[in-house]
């Protein structure tokens, strides 16, 4: 069993690839099925679309975040080998 992505611990559960313990999912607080089925009944489209928006956003955001980071490790790599 692989560590849990959040807290290293023994990861029981395998969600979406990400290996994960039970206290760390239920930190989660994950939508329940009648919770999705209700947003989805007022707009199915529009909320379906907001869904994907926001993972689009979430995925640009990590790409940012991640270049930045890998750009000051690369200047603090410059620097050391001065």
């Amino acid at each position: 069993m692989k560590a849990c992505f959040n807290c290293g611990k023994n990861g029981n559960d395998l969600l979406y690839s990400y290996s994960i313990c039970d206290s760390c999912k239920a930190k989660l607080r994950l939508f329940k099925n009648h919770t999705i089925e209700k947003h989805n009944a007022k707009n199915p489209e529009k909320f379906s679309n907001e869904i994907q928006r926001r993972l689009d956003f979430l995925d640009k955001d990590y790409i940012k975040k991640r270049i930045k980071l890998l750009h000051i490790q690369e200047q603090l790599k410059n620097l050391e080998s001065k």
